[in-house]
């Protein structure tokens, strides 16, 4: 295709999605005139609005113009909307193709992983700017100060750029430096197997230009045998060494964390992001004044608000690994019992990971599930939320009674976690509404 720098009108599909919202804002912020299509409003599409970017949620009498870019998500099925016709024109691009478009055009400062991504992308963002650097930068998520994670910053300045593993999104993106916290069995229903995706993130790690900065905790990284690694992990033999629970360790130099996230995972995403922008001539000193002033990043350990000394926090976790990292996090902090509220996220998902995902919430010291959040999958025939149960897991079918459950059995010192990356999110807010009513 042409530069997108060619088309000043831009129309995107799916725009309330994390990566498609966060897409829009960019270059919104560039200077081209951008709306798009969701199926719904929500908070995302009103942050969208609030930047002048026009959100529709009924296309039908749209009509298609050669010289608008279309960008469109993995979630819309374009035969079933205006271009279906047109779906192989250079001005339509899926998300992954407008991302590889875009990385010929700027230098890109890639992190990739399969938990942490978003955090540490953020992380990154905002040490660059607190320390005077307007990079630009695009993720999946919004900041805990409600701006979206999108932004476009000095033109000659990197653009740090969320990328992602899911269906392969990552493969021909040009990328100078890279940061990859960890490699995790998620997505194996598109590669099929735990090598391919270990392959896939090989290519990518093997074809990034400059530093490859990598988690050596985790042992498909801590082998990976190409040029130019900066390796971060809890061991002594890494270039930036973690020692729980706040102490890092670079040239023989001790430096103490102070940070509001909680948990030793975002220790190594701290590091991780430490390590990329001294590559840039930031300072580690420098970096850790932006990290104490971090905080965080929406859905994930979200602190939501507290009644009668009952915490609630929302997470974005639904991988095991994720459901075990944030229920470890908060019941080291939890004076009473910790609640979990999980809503499993994907048909296939909840069946390849069964066994792990209910071995993780057995953790919680009251871990309910209710049922799955589809995320566009037909059901497949014996997996429901219902086969978690066992002498420690309760199944609430309907997310709608679980304020009433809380409120029967919550006592002051407890911690309310909802989880999954479904419409969970919501739940929070509405049990908090029904305790103070």
């Amino acid at each position: 295709m042409s530069s997108i720098n060619n088309f000043k009108d831009i129309f995107i599909m799916g725009i309330g999605g994390s990566g498609m919202s966060s897409i829009a804002k960019y270059l919104k912020q560039k200077g081209h005139n951008v709306e798009g299509y969701d199926q719904r409003a929500s908070y995302v599409t009103n942050l969208l609005e609030n930047d002048g970017v026009k959100t529709y949620q009924n296309i039908e009498n749209y009509k298609y113009k050669e010289d608008v870019l279309y960008i469109f998500s993995s979630a819309i099925n374009l035969n079933d909307t205006f271009l279906y016709k047109f779906q192989n024109n250079n001005n339509v691009l899926s998300r992954p193709e407008f991302l590889t478009a875009l990385s010929n055009e700027v230098n890109v400062i890639g992190v990739t992983g399969t938990h942490g991504k978003t955090s540490t992308t953020a992380l990154i963002s905002h040490i660059f700017h607190f320390n005077g650097k307007n990079v630009s930068y695009i993720y999946g998520g919004v900041s805990g100060f409600g701006n979206l994670g999108g932004h476009y910053g000095d033109s000659d300045l990197p653009l740090i750029l969320e990328t992602d593993e899911a269906f392969n999104t990552f493969q021909y993106i040009k990328i100078q430096d890279l940061v990859v916290t960890n490699i995790d069995n998620d997505h194996l229903d598109f590669y099929e197997s735990m090598d391919n995706l270990v392959s896939a993130f090989h290519n990518v790690i093997k074809n990034t230009l400059g530093s490859k900065i990598l988690n050596f905790n985790d042992e498909n990284l801590a082998c990976m045998d190409v040029k130019n690694i900066i390796s971060y992990s809890s061991s002594n033999s890494s270039d930036y060494i973690v020692k729980f629970p706040n102490i890092l360790l670079h040239d023989n130099k001790e430096y103490s964390i102070k940070t509001s996230l909680l948990g030793d995972h975002y220790l190594l995403n701290i590091a991780a992001a430490i390590s990329l922008c001294n590559i840039y001539g930031i300072s580690i000193d420098d970096s850790l004044n932006a990290i104490s002033e971090f905080s965080g990043v929406k859905r994930r350990m979200e602190y939501i608000g507290s009644y009668n000394d009952t915490r609630f926090f929302d997470d974005y976790g639904h991988h095991p690994t994720e459901i075990k990292a944030v229920i470890d996090a908060l019941k080291n902090t939890t004076k009473g019992k910790l609640y979990v509220i999980f809503q499993p996220h994907r048909y296939t998902r909840t069946r390849d990971n069964f066994k792990e995902i209910q071995l993780s919430l057995s953790q919680a010291d009251v871990p309910v599930v209710t049922d799955i959040y589809s995320a566009g999958e037909e059901p497949i025939p014996g997996v429901s939320s219902k086969n978690f149960v066992n002498n420690k897991i309760r199944y609430i079918k309907s997310i709608r009674t679980v304020p009433i459950f809380i409120k029967s059995n919550i006592e002051p010192g407890d911690t309310v976690l909802t989880l999954g990356a479904g419409d969970i999110t919501l739940l929070s807010p509405q049990i908090l509404k029904y305790l103070n009513e």
